[in-house]
């Protein structure tokens, strides 16, 4: 590789600013860091949203940062997120034409397909040149759909999802697993050109556990729950997050101590906000408050006394790794990414999926015991896996691939 030359990384997202996951938040981070490096013009193709803008480009990286938008519309299967229209298709391939990108990363390939522009967009670009056409496993899709959580979609899974995502993944080039457990899930399906490469991280510089303060909590308790101790919950509001499992799990505290609330943080599809809020209407010291960001999200995180997630589906779990990172114990799902760098007893309590039992005793125990250990080593091991450090092993991939010099693409094995 010509360590002068500048290489164009063109990336096909649906997971981009202003979509408010942890995905598109490392999405927005990634295509900085590279294009930091001076080695790299990245270009993002992404949707387009009529209520809010995609993010400015930081001064100074003008040049090797560019963001266009295609047209798109809320995809069908969960509809706060966007996917490109079938005609924004042919707008894409336009722009690859014009850029004549190096490597071509799809990220979403599932939001890129289902119910939206029906083929991969930028495949034929990528074999017609012969360059690398890349997607990444980041979402564990067919666990979700097979769950109860979505019991109609079993009808339709075997004989429909679970056959095209094979076909569409060994369409690409390589698909990279971006933990473990997403390799895990990707021998499962059957897809064989995965890759490991441990590509996800999160932004820990405005974390820390110094944030704490009480004073934090005021705007989102009651008076009579000032002094309570407060369980937080902060993601996506969607079935697969069990989120009614960590409110069966908090009525059973109840009881037994009465000085608990709990701060569910983030939302979701109407009808599934106002089916957990009516489960939890019962139950004194629940709150919904929304999503939240920035200042914020790092002050309550380092405030609250215990963070629980109880899905069983994540393939990485970035807000575990947050809660790490701010200093208060995380009670989780032995399960999917989040037990690639969970050790129960270790750096946080882990308990089996679907277990509200397990999820009662873990939280009680996390609320009572003397924690220091288990969050001196959480937040040693929150260091490993942040988005600097994702960003560099992506960065060591592309090196890979930009020096074998194929004459025809051949996946460099990781």
């Amino acid at each position: 590789m010509n360590p002068n030359q500048i290489y164009t990384l063109v990336y096909i997202f649906t997971t981009f600013p202003p979509e408010v996951s942890g995905s598109a938040r490392f999405n927005w981070e990634r295509v900085q860091w590279l294009a930091k490096q001076e080695k790299y013009r990245v270009v993002v193709l992404t949707n387009h949203w009529e209520e809010a803008d995609v993010p400015t480009v930081p001064p100074g990286l003008e040049k090797n940062l560019i963001i266009e938008t295609f047209p798109s519309k809320p995809w069908i299967v969960y509809n706060l997120l966007r996917v490109p229209t079938f005609s924004a298709a042919r707008l894409i391939r336009q722009r690859l034409a014009y850029y004549q990108p190096d490597i071509i990363t799809v990220v979403d390939l599932e939001g890129l397909f289902f119910f939206s522009t029906w083929h991969l967009v930028g495949r034929n670009y990528a074999r017609k040149h012969g360059i690398p056409y890349i997607t990444e496993y980041r979402t564990d899709y067919y666990s979700i759909i097979q769950s109860s959580t979505y019991p109609a979609w079993n009808l339709v899974k075997e004989l429909f999802v679970k056959p095209i995502s094979i076909y569409l993944y060994h369409q690409c080039d390589a698909t990279l697993a971006i933990s473990p457990a997403a390799s895990r899930s990707l021998k499962q399906l059957g897809i064989s050109n995965a890759h490991q490469v441990l590509v996800r991280g999160v932004d820990l510089s405005a974390l820390n556990p110094s944030r704490r303060n009480r004073k934090c909590l005021e705007p989102w308790l009651t008076a009579q729950e000032q002094n309570n101790k407060v369980i937080f919950f902060l993601g996506r509001v969607a079935f697969e997050k069990r989120i009614d499992l960590l409110i069966q799990a908090f009525a059973r505290l109840k009881p037994r101590q009465e000085k608990f609330s709990l701060i569910i943080a983030g939302d979701g599809p109407v009808d599934i906000v106002n089916k957990l809020k009516r489960l939890a209407q019962p139950i004194p010291n629940i709150h919904f408050i929304g999503f939240i960001f920035g200042e914020t999200k790092a002050n309550l995180l380092a405030s609250c006394d215990v963070f629980c997630s109880p899905s069983p589906y994540e393939t990485f779990g970035g807000a575990m790794v947050e809660a790490m990172a701010s200093g208060i114990p995380v009670v989780s799902v032995n399960s999917g990414g989040v037990s690639d760098y969970m050790i129960d007893g270790v750096n946080g309590y882990l308990v089996p999926p679907n277990d509200v039992d397990g999820l009662t005793n873990a939280l009680e125990k996390a609320l009572s015991d003397d924690n220091t250990e288990i969050i001196q080593k959480a937040l040693q091991d929150a260091q490993q896996l942040s988005s600097e450090q994702g960003c560099q092993n992506l960065d060591n991939y592309y090196q890979q691939l930009l020096n074998s010099k194929p004459t025809s693409y051949s996946p460099v094995m990781h």
